[in-house]
């Protein structure tokens, strides 16, 4: 085993710090109609929420090209029930074409936060061959 390939192995998840204009709205956005729970350990400059494995933290900014500038992609085993969950709650997930189909990993889509941030889901990207 290489040293990256054991480094690789250590490393237990990656959770995004996305930038937020107003903590208010963003817990509003993202408990309040995606369904994440505030995990409480938000300060002054700083708010995290959960929902299952998908966790993001924010800092506070007050530039809103940062936000509009910054995304996150979530790779799911299964992308269309996330995307059924957030049609059921009223969000307009959009879909991007057809082309990406099942063999581009599955459902594709995106939505922006009330500031901007993308949050892009897709499907598990395939099992890449041992070199």
């Amino acid at each position: 085993m290489t040293a990256q390939q054991h480094a690789a192995k250590t490393i237990l998840n990656v959770v995004p710090i996305l930038p937020s204009l107003n903590f208010s709205e963003t817990r509003k956005f993202y408990v309040g109609t995606l369904g994440f729970e505030d995990v409480g350990l938000d300060g002054l400059d700083y708010l995290v929420v959960r929902r299952g494995c998908m966790e993001l933290h924010f800092w506070l900014s007050d530039d809103p090209l940062q936000c509009q500038n910054s995304s996150v992609f979530f790779r799911a085993d299964a992308p269309t029930e996330i995307y059924r969950d957030f049609c059921d709650r009223g969000i307009e997930a959009i879909r991007p074409s057809d082309d990406c189909g099942e063999s581009g990993g599955g459902v594709r889509f995106h939505i922006r936060d009330p500031h901007g941030n993308l949050l892009m889901f897709g499907g598990a990207a395939p099992a890449s061959k041992a070199h």
